[in-house]
């Protein structure tokens, strides 16, 4: 992945430089450091510091242990000589016997003065280290190098374990027909100077519990809130959070507001009935993985996609109450529950900020090596900026066929994503009906490639009735990725495809 493009998603992830290497500006000389061809250490053009690495010919280059899916970054700073010298920054993936795997390159930039170069991505399936570096063409010149920075776990904060702060039984009753609605996000909103408020997507009949999002601090009715059918508004001296529409650039930038605990969570109950689709049972077009399932035998499931799929900013990914799994881990754990199926294991291979073109040039070294017996693709959000509906299905159907080629009894869930919040793309965008019209389409081609060994997920379509009925940014963490409520949806969604509630 391009590092320009993986600057946007390094501002979602507030990465820590972190690296178990040393002496990566040279100061040490070589050290450290392999090479190939013509290498020295140059002393009058170092970016900081006294030195940097001056590549005459081939390559300078360091070995550093990764993890199967780990993601991971480097960076780099090169200068030429003089223009017109070709070089790129390269990362090659290992197996343990020492098998090259996969290789990412890069062009460096052609200029005089020290620029940013490096890569973004994630280490395939059965990788035990890799190499980084850069290396020269066989041109005329060389290429200066200096302050690398490496690091090979790029979100470790995923991988902390919190105990959840909820009953994720509770989580999991679905929405569509549950008397009791568990910790609903609100964001109470005030325009034009109004007091805050927002709605919830039922009307209750009874009102549990108003609580902060970390569900620390219970709010009271009559001194925090009031309710009037299904509205909440705070009220003026109430210590509950909320935000004004003058603190949302709502004319030139909306794309990366930050909503993230924000929300206040309302647990109630209701009678009136959710209108929206309602994700149905499937499995009879998923022979394969329903026999392992009833017949409790180990269940591979493998989830291919980009940061919603990893977790991204649903809250034991983000390391803060109530430390609510994505969803992926939740919809594993539902059918280990209702299926007494101890051998469902999920792998999560999603790579914040990938492409679904991407997935598919990559599919035999991400996927195969796993043997998935079940494959969830959930893709869409990167890529609604520039392919259209059939070009998307297109990458899908390379997926789907080099994943069949390598196990012939794979299985299928595809997730048509949900909307993006509608105030991300302005108005006075003219390209806006265009990502728009893509992201639908998605939607559109994902359902008509169901059949057996493929069903599909209609996130979009349950997005949109969400927001229908309530704001976009009462789900939201930010204009891409899901909060937990939302998140919720998904794994709800998922286990009523694969759990017959008859």
């Amino acid at each position: 992945m391009n590092i320009r493009f993986a600057s946007l998603i390094l501002l979602l992830l507030t990465i820590g430089k972190l690296s178990a290497q040393t002496n990566l500006d040279f100061e040490q000389g070589l050290s450290g450091w392999h090479t190939s061809g013509k290498v020295v250490i140059d002393r009058s053009n170092a970016r900081h510091g006294n030195k940097a690495a001056r590549i005459e010919s081939g390559s300078v280059f360091t070995t550093v242990a990764v993890s199967p899916l780990a993601v991971m970054e480097f960076e780099v700073f090169v200068k030429s000589a003089e223009k017109g010298v070709q070089a790129y920054s390269f990362v090659r993936f290992f197996n343990s016997k020492h098998q090259k795997i996969l290789e990412y390159k890069n062009k460096t930039p052609d200029s005089t003065v020290y620029q940013q170069t490096g890569n973004y991505t994630e280490a395939p399936a059965g990788a035990s280290y890799m190499e980084i570096g850069i290396e020269k063409s066989a041109t005329k010149g060389f290429i200066y190098a200096d302050d690398f920075s490496i690091n090979a776990n790029a979100l470790p904060h995923s991988k902390i374990k919190h105990r959840p702060a909820v009953n994720l039984d509770q989580y999991m009753r679905p929405f569509w027909h549950s008397d009791t609605i568990y910790n609903e996000t609100v964001l109470l909103y005030s325009v034009n100077g109004k007091p805050a408020d927002g709605k919830l997507l039922f009307t209750p009949d009874r009102v549990l519990s108003v609580k902060s999002y970390d569900l620390k601090n219970t709010y009271a009715e009559g001194k925090d809130y009031s309710f009037t059918g299904s509205t909440i508004t705070r009220m003026a001296d109430s210590t509950m959070p909320w935000r004004a529409d003058t603190s949302f650039d709502t004319k030139k930038d909306l794309a990366w507001f930050n909503t993230q605990s924000q929300w206040v969570v309302v647990t109630y109950t209701h009678h009136d009935q959710w209108k929206g689709p309602v994700p149905a049972y499937k499995g009879n077009l998923l022979p394969n993985t329903m026999a392992k399932l009833r017949a409790k035998k180990p269940l591979q499931i493998v989830a291919y996609g980009m940061s919603i799929t990893r977790g991204m900013d649903v809250s034991a990914f983000d390391t803060i109450p109530p430390y609510m799994p994505p969803y992926v881990d939740l919809f594993a754990r539902q059918l280990r529950k209702n299926c007494h199926d101890a051998g469902v294991k999920m792998i999560n291979a999603g790579l914040p900020g990938s492409t679904v073109d991407w997935a598919a040039q990559h599919t035999g070294q991400y996927i195969n090596p796993l043997k998935p017996d079940l494959l969830i693709l959930d893709f869409g959000m990167n890529d609604f900026w520039r392919l259209t509906p059939g070009q998307f299905k297109g990458y899908i159907d390379t997926i789907m066929r080099k994943a069949k080629a390598a196990n012939p009894r794979v299985e299928f869930l595809l997730i048509a994503n949900m909307k993006f919040d509608p105030d991300y793309v302005l108005d006075s965008d003219q390209y806006k009906s265009f990502y728009t019209g893509n992201l639908e389409g998605y939607s559109r081609v994902l359902k008509a490639l169901e059949k057996r060994g493929v069903v599909c997920l209609d996130m979009y379509a349950i997005s949109d009735a969400i927001y229908r009925e309530k704001k976009a940014k009462d789900c939201l963490a930010n204009p891409l990725h899901p909060n937990d409520y939302l998140a919720r949806w998904f794994a709800q969604g998922l286990s009523a495809l694969l759990i017959n509630g008859k």
